[in-house]
C-alpha cells in the first residue's frame, strides 16, 4: 500500500511541475471578463469527448485566473448526432460516449454556458429538431450565429 501512495506520489509531481511551470497571466492582465464562442463539429466521438473537456478547462483556468467568462457552445455538422436525446443517431459502441458527452452539456448548462445546434447541420445530419437535447438552442445558421457573436465581441475559438 505505501509503495503505491509512493509510486502516485512520485509520478504526480512532473504534472504538479508543469501545471505551475505555465502562465497566461500576460494575456489576462487587465481583464475582468472573456466572452467567447465555441464552434464544435467534431464527429469522432472521443475527440468529441476531448473537446468538451477542453472546453471545460479553459473555463475552469479562467474562473481560477479571477476572470469572468462568457460561454457559447454551438454544434453543427456531425457533433450534431452526440446532442441528441436517446440513441438513434450514433452506434451501439459510441453509446457509452454519447452519454458522457452528454453529461458535459449538463454541466455547461449548470455553468451558465449558451448551447445552440444549428438546423441547417441537423437537417444534413438527418436529426429531427425535436431530438435535439432540450437544454440546446436550435438556430436557423450557426455560421449566422457565429458571425453575430463575433460581432458583439466573442473570440472565436474553432473545436474541429
Amino acid at each position: 500500500m505505501k509503495f503505491v501512495a509512493l509510486l502516485i506520489a512520485i509520478l504526480m509531481v512532473p504534472v504538479t511541475t508543469i501545471a505551475n511551470q505555465f502562465s497566461d497571466a500576460n494575456a489576462l492582465k487587465g481583464l475582468k471578463a472573456v466572452k467567447v464562442v465555441c464552434d464544435v463539429n467534431v464527429g469522432d466521438p472521443k475527440l468529441l469527448l476531448r473537446r468538451m473537456e477542453l472546453i471545460d478547462d479553459t473555463y475552469t483556468q479562467l474562473i481560477d485566473a479571477g476572470i469572468q467568462p462568457t460561454f457559447i457552445v454551438a454544434f453543427r455538422g456531425p457533433a450534431t448526432k452526440y446532442v441528441t436525446r436517446g440513441t438513434r443517431y450514433v452506434s451501439p459502441e459510441h453509446h457509452a460516449i454519447k452519454k458522457e458527452i452528454q453529461g458535459w452539456i449538463d454541466q455547461f448548462q449548470k455553468n451558465g454556458f449558451s448551447l445552440e445546434q444549428c438546423a441547417i447541420a441537423a437537417r444534413a445530419q438527418k436529426v429531427s429538431y425535436e431530438d435535439v437535447l432540450p437544454q440546446i438552442t436550435v438556430v436557423q445558421n450557426s455560421y449566422i450565429s457565429i458571425v453575430a457573436y463575433q460581432s458583439k465581441g466573442y473570440a472565436l475559438l474553432p473545436m474541429d
